[in-house]
């Protein structure tokens, strides 16, 4: 059929396959499924047409002049000054009731914050029906960011300090306003920094990628395919996110098979048909005892990942870059409260575990109900579960009501999960994947793009030491070894027993099904997330292993690696090394570690001198 529209519209549409040929606007999150679509389901086109579209986008931008505007484009909506008269209504509330203006006070920055962004949404739906050249240029994802059109038709509302808190300091004014004085003063503490942090940000950018590297560094691939431990390996995965692209069904689903690759027809099919949810092969859920499997990846450019593929290096690359390209423009983001300035500091908490977990929510230590919701003398509030009280501090949100029943490891306030706790209480297998959701959704939340399945690699590695505290088999108290190596080793103990799913509660899993490990307990989720996918049985014990799931912070995580040279390659090595010694430790240049054959060097560079690879 033929193509109508602006010359520029059909230029474009015409440079695409038919099927692929977009029915709304290039925004930047349409141009990236767009472009994803056409790298799976036409890798061979894909070269020529991006050449194409970058002659199209010369010629319109010399023709069309861009997206010109002038100062009645930048211009303040109708209702700003209403906006200002709230904000100067608050204001005034605020010192009768308390008689002056305490600029500490975070809950009446808060409510100026919030306020800034109600008001907000209806600028952006006004600069969006009025078509405004600024605002299109911004949401199309072309240049700026909804800050700059904030700052420009409305008002920040609050500025943070160099230390991210809110300045209590009510912001009237805009940059097409310009400032009064004392706003200006205020918003200096987080230009500044912004400044400053765009100098330093590189190298904590690259420092968390050199951390990324060496937790992921072993995860190669080592066969297309091959034998897994346990039932099903496979992840729940919803048929929302568009990161399904590319993977691979793990069980039936309508009249599509396992193995099915999921393209972009598969997963429309899926949602037109009301499918939610469906399993598929994950990096976090089963795989080799070393490396990754080509199929757990899925097909990118139309094919598998070819065995030896670096995809572990591949995925701290991807997300690490990422960070340190953002980075790079953090002085603009400067004086934003929880600012682009913060998503190093973010990822290192997440990737690091420290002991103490800012702004962690709290979770639940014990299964049951939430009997008695109280203020605490400190601040927050204590929450009594089942007898035990949980302290919630200050500043965070409740998630839950007395009355609610909820599982060990729940969260039950607001703030950012703690790995620790979800692999003490919910088992190595689903700490994982509730990680690789908090992960996206927080470098996301910043605007920081990353698939599915690289974090989902990073998941893998991080979280995979186990402790043994007890003796088993050829195990001794105190061994820390790799999970997924042990998963490929274990007999299930003796008083394990086939059981009913739904029977199997406050049990402990003897062999893995799904994401689930050995040794998650059995709860209603877990029960119910079985029951969703068809299996009604499980092999269980009545006591925990006699091992425990930790997290070792990413930067000292290669003090445990079975090879002594690969830990080269971490830091502490003058500590890790001496362990070594003191354990026997061992080396293998043939490992799926590099360190090893780097630091030997006999090898490297052979087949380009005998033509044999």
């Amino acid at each position: 059929m033929p193509i109508e529209g602006a010359a520029g519209t059909v230029a474009v549409q015409s440079s695409f396959p038919q099927e692929l040929r977009p029915a709304e606007p290039l925004t930047a999150s349409v141009t990236k499924k767009l472009f994803t679509r056409l790298a799976v389901e036409h890798p061979d086109k894909y070269s020529k047409i991006i050449d194409e579209l970058k002659d199209v986008s010369r010629v319109g931008a010399s023709l069309s002049g861009a997206y010109p505007f002038g100062l009645r484009d930048i211009a303040p909506p109708s209702f700003y000054d209403e906006y200002r008269n709230n904000v100067n209504r608050l204001a005034i509330d605020y010192i009768n009731k308390h008689g002056r203006m305490n600029l500490q006070d975070q809950e009446f920055a808060k409510k100026l914050a919030e306020l800034s962004e109600q008001y907000y949404a209806r600028v952006a739906d006004h600069l969006k029906q009025t078509q405004n050249p600024v605002f299109t240029v911004v949401s199309a994802g072309i240049r700026g960011s909804p800050v700059v059109v904030k700052r420009f038709f409305l008002s920040e509302g609050v500025y943070p300090d160099s230390w991210d808190r809110l300045i209590p300091y009510p912001i009237l004014n805009n940059f097409t306003t310009g400032l009064e004085p004392a706003e200006y003063w205020a918003a200096n503490y987080g230009s500044k920094k912004g400044i400053i942090g765009t100098k330093l940000a590189p190298q904590d950018a690259g420092d968390v990628y050199k951390q990324l590297a060496r937790v992921t560094h072993r995860l190669i691939v080592v066969a297309p395919h091959g034998k897994e431990a346990g039932v099903l390996r496979a992840v729940p995965a919803k048929t929302a996110d568009d990161d399904l692209i590319g993977a691979y069904l793990a069980a039936p689903v309508l009249d599509f098979g396992p193995g099915t690759l999921i393209t972009s027809a598969v997963l429309e099919r899926l949602r037109s048909k009301g499918v939610d949810e469906v399993l598929v092969k994950s990096p976090i859920a089963g795989g080799p005892p070393d490396g990754l499997y080509s199929i757990q990846l899925g097909a990118r450019g139309g094919e598998l990942p070819k065995v030896g593929t670096i995809s572990g290096l591949e995925a701290a690359q991807a997300v690490g870059e990422r960070i340190s390209q953002m980075s790079v423009g953090k002085k603009h983001m400067g004086a934003i409260a929880g600012g682009i300035g913060s998503v190093t500091t973010l990822v290192k908490q997440l990737i690091n575990v420290p002991k103490t977990f800012p702004g962690g929510a709290t979770h639940a230590q014990t299964s049951g109900g939430v009997t008695r919701i109280e203020p605490s003398a400190l601040g927050g509030y204590t929450v009594t579960i089942n007898g035990k009280e949980h302290y919630v501090p200050y500043g965070l949100e409740l998630k839950v009501r007395v009355g609610d029943r909820v599982e060990a490891g729940d969260t039950i306030s607001t703030g950012l999960p703690n790995p620790a706790e979800l692999v003490r209480h919910k088992g190595i297998g689903e700490a994982r994947r509730i990680f690789t959701d908090t992960f996206l959704s927080s470098i996301q939340s910043f605007g920081l793009p990353a698939h599915r399945r690289n974090v989902e690699i990073i998941a893998r590695g991080l979280i995979n030491w186990v402790y043994f505290n007890k003796n088993h088999k050829g195990y001794r108290v105190g061994d820390i070894v790799s999970y997924n190596a042990l998963e490929h080793n274990w007999v299930p103990r003796e008083g394990a027993k086939k059981l009913v799913a739904a029977s199997a509660k406050g049990k402990f899993l003897e062999v893995p099904v799904l994401h689930y490990t050995i040794g998650t307990p059995i709860t209603d989720s877990v029960i119910n997330t079985l029951k969703k996918f068809g299996i009604n049985e499980v092999v269980a014990h009545d006591d925990p292993p006699p091992f425990e799931g930790f997290i070792e912070p990413a930067r000292t995580y290669l003090r445990y690696d079975p090879d002594f040279m690969a830990r080269l390659f971490g830091s502490y090595q003058k500590r890790t090394i001496l362990e070594a010694a003191a354990y026997g430790g061992t080396s293998d240049t043939r490992s799926y570690s590099f360190v090893p054959a780097l630091a030997e060097g006999t090898t490297f560079g052979k087949h380009l001198i005998s033509g044999s690879r």
